[in-house]
């Protein structure tokens, strides 16, 4: 495994605390090993990878379970290479798999393939993402109780903990020191801190005139916080939709920078990414009036300007090669907006014959691959030329999210 050790910057795996681990045992989210097939993984929400790829996990929202998957099964080249080179795509209505082989261009599709494990989890399990400094997976159970979050250790694939306290929690994203983990909070006005080294709620970071626990003020009907990306500097950037705010937080000071106006009804905004040398500028997709503010995140954030949007707008994508250049997935429209975030113009529109819901772009930023949910579909545009040079017709059923090596990836 040379190869990713030395990509991932020696990142290792580690077992979490002796004492946690002690008590998976008896926790209710462990089970045994498990030889079933799928695809009976209903409601697949998305994928996530362990550190050196060698894992696929899958959520089934339907089945409140963890799917376990051995990547090495999943494709004829094992190799470190291989598995470095793909790219992961799940149909949320049928639990189909599609794995392009970046080198090849080249989907092998998968609707039975073995199961290492299934761990149950909390109700509701949605989104997930990986610390692998600590070897930790964070899965979001967004009915269970007011909301909860599951904490998997990659070593062993066992629930460790599960952490309650939310409210709907839709994301956690993490510090950059790899100490705290930041919970968007789809039902309130506040974004949970989470300590890594203990697993418990360290604190709360409410908008302005608004609090968190105990007195936390409520933001129903997913009027709250989608995502709380955090950006190369360490500085979360969390939109919230119910007040049109996007809430500033510098994560290694722990202190909040500022409060940003966006458009109405704000989505996510996109800040958090692979390509450090870009420059700081976020997206932000606000439904409501149909814009995507942009946000100059250099010294003290501002907003930069505004574009031409969609009703909705559930991805954002950025490419190394195109530091000028970013990719928004206009549900409604049925394209790919292609804008120029200098000049904060409508570059080129990109027709997929379909509402594209998510979107990962290459470690390399030579391609995005875009989930066609509606059309069945998934295609594949080179980022310098906007042109499709790939598409995968007839997959499965409602392919959802793509998920890449060491790649920007997302889910709504």
């Amino acid at each position: 495994m040379a190869q990713i050790k030395m990509l991932m910057g020696m990142v290792t795996e580690r077992s979490l605390l002796a004492v946690l681990l002690a008590s998976a045992a008896v926790l209710p989210g462990c089970s045994a090993a498990s030889d079933s097939q799928g695809p009976d993984v209903p409601g697949v929400h998305m994928a996530e990878l362990n550190s050196d790829f060698s894992k696929v996990y899958l959520t089934s929202s339907d089945k409140n379970e963890l799917v376990v998957l051995d990547a090495k099964a999943l494709g004829t080249d094992t190799s470190d290479d291989a598995l470095l080179n793909r790219a992961y795509i799940v149909c949320r209505d049928s639990g189909d798999l599609g794995i392009i082989d970046l080198r090849t261009m080249e989907m092998t599709r998968k609707n039975n393939y073995d199961v290492l494990k299934r761990v149950t989890l909390g109700k509701h399990p949605t989104h997930m993402s990986t610390q692998n400094g600590r070897g930790i997976l964070a899965v979001m159970n967004e009915d269970e109780g007011t909301g909860a979050v599951s904490f998997i250790d990659t070593g062993s694939d066992t629930e460790v903990k599960r952490l309650g306290g939310f409210f709907t929690p839709h994301f956690m994203r993490f510090s950059p020191d790899g100490k705290y983990g930041y919970v968007a909070n789809i039902n309130a006005h506040h974004v949970t801190r989470v300590d890594l080294d203990k697993l418990e709620i360290d604190g709360h970071i409410p908008l302005d005139g608004f609090q968190g626990p105990p007195n936390e003020t409520l933001a129903p009907d997913e009027g709250g916080f989608g995502d709380a990306q955090i950006d190369r500097d360490g500085v979360m950037y969390a939109a919230h939709r119910e007040t049109g705010r996007v809430l500033v937080y510098d994560t290694m000071a722990r202190q909040k920078r500022a409060e940003l106006k966006v458009g109405q009804k704000p989505w996510i905004a996109f800040a958090e990414h692979p390509f450090h040398a870009l420059p700081l500028r976020h997206l932000v997709p606000n439904f409501g009036d149909k814009s995507v503010s942009v946000i100059n995140g250099i010294k003290d954030p501002t907003i930069a300007g505004s574009l031409p949007g969609d009703e909705e707008s559930y991805g954002v994508n950025y490419s190394s090669l195109t530091p000028g250049k970013a990719f928004v997935m206009n549900r409604v429209r049925k394209d790919i907006a292609v804008v120029n975030t200098e000049t904060l113009e409508t570059m080129d529109r990109i027709p997929v014959g379909g509402n594209t819901e998510t979107a990962a772009t290459t470690r390399d930023g030579k391609y995005i691959i875009a989930a066609v949910s509606g059309a069945n579909r998934v295609v594949v545009i080179d980022a310098m030329t906007n042109a499709i040079v790939k598409s995968f017709d007839g997959f499965g059923k409602y392919p959802w999210s793509v998920t890449i090596p060491l790649g920007q990836n997302y889910c709504h």
